[in-house]
């Protein structure tokens, strides 16, 4: 391996590791927070997204070097369709991160008590709002200690607009809620950490093959 690809090969690396391990430092320091954090859905799939396209760009990029133009157009396709189909609808559904599904579950019946709503829990289905008529479906991901919320209910603006009193009702609950650090805060963090050592690892070592590289190109 030559002083070029040698360079090449660590900045392959980089780009593939290094917004992945901040994605997941970004994650365990949010989880790591004193209080829970809502967040939009739609976002947080974003920004997953974002952080795993360098992994799926590399080997769409030797397709390119390898002259596979029409396979190479079939797959960035299919990975935008399959973006926008799986992004999450605006304002339906959010992440509770650093919140476990029982305390999920007590938010939302302090949020609905909170404005004068009855929110009656079904563990085998959606939880009912009355008399506003909206439908809440909790899934909680224990091992990420986060709580996904779909809030669904009749296509009107009173609806509409009922779901956003709601969520600011949620915000409220939450900053009132305190916790001790969590475990599953300290473990991604140090899970990003790892991700984000290995390529500055590359990076220092190989110092001196991406500085010739560099100038030559300059010099060139």
């Amino acid at each position: 391996m030559d002083v070029f690809d040698q360079a090449v090969f660590v900045l392959k690396v980089i780009l593939a590791l290094a917004p992945l391990s901040l994605y997941f430092l970004g994650l365990g320091l949010v989880s790591s927070r004193a209080r829970p954090c809502l967040v939009s859905a739609r976002v947080d799939f974003a920004l997953l997204g974002v952080a795993f396209v360098p992994v799926i760009a590399l080997p769409v990029m030797a397709l390119v070097g390898q002259g596979q133009a029409h396979l190479v157009t079939a797959v960035v396709l299919a990975l935008v369709g399959l973006f926008v189909f799986l992004l999450p609808r605006r304002d339906q559904s959010w992440v509770i991160y650093n919140c476990s599904p029982a305390q999920g579950r007590r938010l939302l019946q302090q949020a609905a008590r909170g404005l004068g709503w009855q929110l009656a829990l079904d563990a085998d289905g959606p939880s009912t709002i009355q008399p506003v008529g909206l439908r809440v479906t909790q899934a909680g991901l224990p091992w990420l200690r986060s709580v996904t919320l779909h809030i669904d209910g009749p296509a009107s603006p009173e609806a509409r607009c009922a779901r956003r009193e709601f969520i600011a009702a949620i915000r409220e609950e939450l900053r009132h809620e305190t916790m001790l650090p969590s475990p599953t805060g300290a473990s991604l963090v140090l899970i990003g950490a790892g991700l984000l050592g290995l390529p500055m690892w590359y990076f220092f070592h190989n110092i001196n093959a991406i500085v010739e590289t560099v100038r030559q190109i300059f010099s060139a």
